[in-house]
């Protein structure tokens, strides 16, 4: 990372670890929650539920990181976080873990999340000087698509040849390793003068929507676009993607784990390329790599039919096919991002993304639990679910055609 400074880089190390600890937790609690229920439906309403206080509580996180120390914020979320999965180790090893306590604890933790990444993504412009900041976007998701490549890797064999109870106590000490290199790092920050925070939520977030609806009507397309690509295509890789190897394709739990790290290395891989395709990536085409997305699943779609009888081709045309479009909406993401924090001022910035966030964040329970009850109806036929995921991520790239087009128009005038 030459050009840019010690910060910058405290700031992505902190956020291998604690995602490494986030990742290596979730996945291994997924096969847990998925061996003892056997059920996408009960799977999909588990993981939507456990994100609904993220809703609720981001636009809250935006208005604490440009109010806050976001460097102070990181490292008692972590701290904290630590905390939370350290009480439910103890809950397991006294033969009283649920659902519903595991459900609880990825509420929490997502709740944590949702405080936590408006403070890292208010950060990056702080950091790093704006020529280089879809660069340093591009390195914060590439080196996140790291983690979560190590993550599956390492929940995988641990489940597979230890319990549940270790997985969750390595967890806790990643976050907590975490928090102590974060301490090392330092964040322009203005303190601003006192005032209750009931009011200091309320009048930040009024100002974000209003920044928003009425400011810039490209931040707000934006964020329409993250929204319906939440509801509509991501729920795919959370719920249906490992219901298919596990249940349907009959597959070891390491293999789930080859799939979810092999995601991981196409989000990489386009994270650190994304640089390269400065001034290739536009708002006029941005439609194209959605379109990807479709012809992608209609492939996808042919894989998992009857045509293909063998189990490990239909895990191999999955695998490959939720690399190819995980690729493309890291692209688009990191595109939309970036746009945004250019477009935004400093003071605004935690306050935008934070909204942001919490519109992908309400789609995304909604799209699992919907999709959780289709992929049990389409269990025996689910080349026909994949079909219509494909069929609906045409339409979005229309819609994002139209969207971005009027936009330019209006831009030209």
């Amino acid at each position: 990372m030459r050009g840019f400074k010690r910060d910058f880089k405290i700031l992505v190390f902190g956020q291998v670890i604690s995602i490494i600890g986030a990742s290596v937790l979730r996945f291994a609690l997924s096969l847990y929650v998925l061996d003892l229920t056997n059920s996408a439906t009960i799977f999909g309403a588990i993981m939507g539920l456990s994100i609904i206080p993220a809703i609720i509580i981001s636009p809250i996180g935006g208005a604490i990181a440009d109010r806050f120390d976001k460097q102070r914020i990181m490292v008692i979320l972590d701290l904290i976080s630590c905390f939370l999965i350290a009480v439910f180790a103890i809950i397991l090893f006294s033969g009283n873990g649920t659902i519903i306590s595991i459900g609880i604890l990825l509420m929490a933790l997502t709740l944590i999340s949702s405080m936590y990444q408006p403070a890292v993504q208010a950060s990056i412009p702080v950091l790093v000087p704006k020529e280089l900041l879809l660069k340093s976007n591009g390195i914060v998701s590439g080196v996140v698509s790291i983690a979560n490549f190590v993550g599956p890797i390492v929940a995988s064999v641990l489940y597979s040849f230890t319990s549940i109870n270790l997985i969750v106590i390595v967890s806790a000490l990643f976050f907590f390793v975490a928090a102590m290199i974060e301490l090392f790092m330092k964040i322009p920050f203005k303190k601003r003068a006192s005032e209750p925070f009931r009011k200091i939520a309320g009048t930040d977030i009024k100002e974000g929507i209003s920044y928003i609806l009425h400011e810039d009507r490209f931040i707000l397309k934006s964020i329409t676009i993250a929204f319906i690509v939440s509801l509509f295509i991501a729920p795919m890789f959370f719920v249906g993607l490992p219901y298919m190897i596990k249940v349907l394709f009959n597959m070891p739990d390491t293999y789930f784990g080859f799939t979810q790290s092999g995601i991981s290395l196409s989000i990489v891989f386009s994270a650190m390329t994304i640089g390269l395709l400065k001034g290739k990536v536009r708002s006029d085409n941005l439609y194209l790599w959605i379109s990807g997305c479709a012809a992608v699943y209609f492939g996808m779609a042919l894989g998992t039919s009857p045509i293909v009888e063998n189990s490990l081709a239909k895990y191999l045309v999955v695998s490959i096919s939720s690399m190819l479009v995980m690729f493309a909406l890291t692209v688009v993401n990191i595109y939309i991002n970036t746009v945004i924090q250019e477009k935004t001022p400093a003071d605004m910035l935690g306050k935008v993304m934070s909204i942001q966030t919490a519109a992908a964040t309400t789609a995304v329970p909604i799209g699992q639990i919907i999709f959780g009850y289709l992929v049990d109806v389409f269990s025996s036929q689910i080349y026909l679910l994949v079909v219509i995921t494909g069929m609906v991520s045409l339409l979005i790239s229309l819609m994002v055609k139209r969207v971005y087009r009027t936009q330019l128009v209006e831009k030209a005038l």
